[in-house]
Order: C-alpha cells, then structure tokens, then sequence
C-alpha cells in the first residue's frame, strides 16, 4: 500500500514538492528550489551574507520533545512553562537529569499544571483564557518542589498553588492555525499572588476576550 513515504522511510506529500531522498528536518533548503519548509528547516539564498535562525515551515512541527507525553498538559500552557522555567532539562547531561514532571491537579476551572524545574522546584500554569483563533493567555509561576509534593497530597489546595510564587507572569502564546509552534511573551508581571486579578487564579471560569491584552510587561 502507497503510504506516502519517499523511499528512505521519510514521509512525503503530495500536494508539494519534496527534496531529495536523503533530505532531513534542520537542514539548508535553498530559495525557489520549489521545496516546501519544514519545521527547523534554514532558508538559504545566495544574498544572504549572515547565517540565518531556523523557521518554522507552513506545516505541522514536530512535538516540544520527542518522548513529550501528549494529552497531560495543554499546548499553551506548556509552552509558557518550558519556556520560563529556568532549567531545561533536554540540555543537562544524562546523569545530572531530574525526574520529569509533568502533571495536572484539580477539577474544571481549578486545574493547575506542573513541571520540572531542576532538582528543587517547578513550574505552575494555568489556562486564563483566549483571543480565539490568535492567543490564549497563561498564568505562570515558580514555586518549591515541596509545593508540588503538598498539591498531590491534598494538603494545598488547587486554588492556593500560585500563593508564594515568584515570577508570577501573565504570558501569551500565540498560535498560528495548522503549525503546532508557538510564541510566547510576557504580557503583565506579578510581584506576588496579591496582585492577580482574582480572574485570573484557580477556579475562576476560562474567559474569552474580544481582543488582545495591553502588554504591560517592560
């Protein structure tokens, strides 16, 4: 049966060109050779005189990592997390690597998500709400490990998780309609739990706003 695949075992597509049999995601596709960008691909021309940042092609990107668990943590989320965190775990060497986290604690409008952030602390998040079809906005911050461990316990309570936090940070992560890649930026930032606006924590409902956030965030 014709599944596609070009015959190295790389899926093709026949709605575009493909590049030759031995051609990779992360490498050079030269301009107007008719080959379409994929995720990681650079775009080389001869009038470029720096090395260019690799591009998401207009095609779906593979996953955050490879052995990322799907379906525990939203997109959005996620993405703000990794992106915060101040310790990425895919750099460390194999035998200073942590235990992964990835989690969800708490029902409906209180469910918050974790991850790893080294040895001694995570990362919180929760889905605020969402511009449809362009940004949905996250709350995120770091907190002790030993909050996590207290989350899972039941002795703190899912609506608390932010209380203590630092780098509490309102982010938005744009979205663009069929690549699963991301943006994400700062949108407002929190000198405690205090000062979030009671919406915007655990157990307020999701909200759905007509138009950006003001980017208050220097």
């Amino acid at each position: 049966m014709d599944d596609g695949s070009v015959a190295d075992g790389t899926q093709g597509r026949p709605d575009e060109a493909v590049g030759p049999a031995d051609q990779r995601w992360g490498e050079e596709v030269k301009e107007g050779s008719g080959v379409r960008p994929r995720p990681g691909d650079i775009i080389a021309a001869p009038e470029l005189r720096v090395q260019t940042e690799p591009l998401v092609g207009p095609d779906h990107s593979t996953p955050l990592d490879d052995d990322e668990p799907q379906g525990t943590i939203p997109p959005s989320p996620l993405w703000a997390m990794k992106d915060r965190r101040h310790i990425q775990w895919h750099l460390l060497p194999a035998g200073e690597r942590h235990p992964p986290i990835r989690d969800a604690i708490g029902d409906g409008d209180e469910t918050v998500y974790i991850i790893d952030d080294g040895h001694h602390h995570v990362m919180v998040g929760r889905r605020v709400g969402g511009v449809e079809g362009e940004c949905e906005y996250c709350l995120v911050g770091r907190q002790p490990i030993a909050l996590y461990e207290s989350l899972q316990a039941g002795r703190t309570a899912p609506s608390r998780a932010f209380e203590g936090a630092a780098e509490l940070t309102l982010c938005g992560v744009a979205r663009e309609e069929g690549v699963l890649s991301s943006n994400v930026f700062d949108v407002t930032r929190y000198s405690d739990a205090g000062a979030v606006p009671a919406d915007f924590l655990p157990g307020a409902p999701y909200r759905h706003f007509t138009s950006a956030l003001e980017i208050t965030a220097g």
